[in-house]
C-alpha cells in the first residue's frame, strides 16, 4: 500500500487494539504523542482538540442535512440557507462563496482534466458590493455551489484513483477487519472518524501529504468514513448503491457547511486551498483507502462489485445517464450572471 494508506491502516489498528481501554480523545492524545514525538505536550493538544471539535462540527452538519432530507427539503437547498442565515453581508457571502467554488473547481480538474469550468476572480472588490447581489441572485449562486459540490463527489467515487485505493485495502491482510466491519456497521463511526484523522496527520507530518490545516485532514476523514458506512450497508444488502451515492453526496455538502463554519472570515484563498484539499484525488485516495479497509474478508468480493457499481453509476449521472434525487446536473457558478 502506499505510505498515505499505511498510515491510515497503522492509526485504525492501534486504535482496534485500544477502544476497550480508552475513549477515542484519549487515543487520540496518545497516538498523536507516540507517533508525533518532536512535538510538545501543548502542541499535541492542539491538534487533538482541532480533530475533535471538526469531527464533532461535521456530524452535527450531517445530522442537519439528514433533517432536511426527511423533511423534503434538498441537501442543496439547506446548505444555501445555512449560508443565507448567516450574519455576514451578501457581498461577503457571494465571494466567499466563490473562494470556495474555486477550490472545488480545482478537486474537479484534478481528477478530470476535461473541466472546462475556470475559477472565479475575487479580486476586484467591485463586483462583490451587497449592491450587486439581491437574495435571490446570492441564494441561485449558492445552490450552484452545493450542486458542484455533489458532481465533485461523484467524480471521486468514479475515478481511478478511488478504486485502486479501495482494491489495495481490500487485498490487504488485517486481523482488525471484523473489528471495523462491525463497528463501521453498527454505528460505532465516532471513534473510527477519530483514527482516520489521526493516520491522516501522521501521514502529514511524515511528508506524504502536503502541509494541511488539521481541521481539513479531520473533514476529509469524516467524508471517507461515511461513504466506508454506507458502503458496508450496501453490501448487507441495507441500502442500494443510488441510495449510497445519495448519502455521500449529502456528506459533502454536510462538509462544506462546516468548513464554511470554521474558516468564514478568513483570508479567501485559505477557502479555495481547504475545497481543493477535502476534495479532489486526495479526498478520492482517502475514500477509497478507508471503504476498501473496512470490509471483512469474506465481504472482500462483494466489495469490490459494490464499488464499481457506485463507479459506474456515478458516471452514469455525471453524463446525465441517470438522475439521484435532489441532484441535478449544476450549472458553472457565475458571479456576474
Amino acid at each position: 500500500m502506499s505510505d498515505l494508506s499505511s498510515s491510515i491502516r497503522e492509526a485504525i489498528a492501534d486504535y482496534s487494539s485500544h477502544n476497550e481501554e480508552q475513549t477515542p480523545a484519549e487515543w487520540l492524545q496518545s497516538y498523536l504523542g507516540e507517533k508525533l514525538h518532536a512535538r510538545s505536550v501543548n502542541a499535541i493538544h492542539t491538534i487533538s482538540g482541532e480533530i475533535l471539535d471538526t469531527l464533532d462540527l461535521m456530524e452535527q452538519k450531517k445530522a442537519a442535512v439528514n433533517e432536511a432530507v426527511e423533511n423534503g427539503q434538498s441537501a442543496e437547498g439547506w446548505l444555501a440557507d445555512e449560508i443565507m442565515s448567516d450574519s455576514m453581508s451578501n457581498g461577503e457571502k457571494a465571494r466567499t462563496a466563490a473562494a470556495f467554488f474555486n477550490g472545488i473547481v480545482s478537486a474537479q480538474k484534478g481528477l478530470d482534466e476535461t473541466i472546462e469550468a475556470e475559477p472565479i476572480d475575487i479580486s476586484a472588490d467591485e463586483d462583490w458590493q451587497d449592491d450587486n447581489w439581491n437574495d435571490y441572485k446570492l441564494k441561485d449562486n449558492l445552490k450552484s455551489l452545493a450542486l458542484n459540490v455533489g458532481m465533485t463527489s461523484m467524480k471521486e467515487i468514479a475515478s481511478d484513483v478511488f478504486v485502486k485505493a479501495s482494491e489495495e485495502g481490500i487485498g490487504e491482510v488485517l486481523h482488525d477487519r471484523d473489528f471495523m466491519a462491525d463497528a463501521l456497521v453498527g454505528g460505532a463511526c465516532s471513534g473510527l472518524k477519530v483514527a482516520v484523522s489521526a493516520g491522516l496527520k501522521v501521514a502529514e507530518e511524515s511528508g506524504y501529504l502536503p502541509p494541511t490545516a488539521t481541521s481539513t485532514l479531520a473533514a476529509t476523514a469524516f467524508r471517507a468514513v461515511e461513504g466506508a458506512r454506507v458502503m458496508a450497508e450496501v453490501v448487507k444488502g441495507n441500502m442500494s448503491v443510488t441510495e449510497a451515492l445519495v448519502d455521500m453526496k449529502n456528506t459533502a455538502v454536510a462538509a462544506v457547511s462546516g468548513m464554511w463554519q470554521q474558516h468564514k472570515g478568513k483570508i479567501l484563498t485559505a477557502a479555495t486551498d481547504i475545497a481543493g484539499k477535502v476534495f479532489g484525488p486526495v479526498g478520492a485516495v482517502v475514500g477509497g483507502a478507508v471503504s476498501g479497509l473496512f470490509a471483512k474478508n469474506e465481504d472482500g468480493s462483494r466489495l469490490k462489485t459494490v464499488l464499481k457499481e457506485a463507479g459506474k453509476a456515478a458516471l452514469r449521472f455525471l453524463t446525465k445517464e441517470i438522475h439521484l434525487p435532489f441532484l441535478s446536473k449544476a450549472k458553472i457558478l457565475q458571479v456576474n450572471a
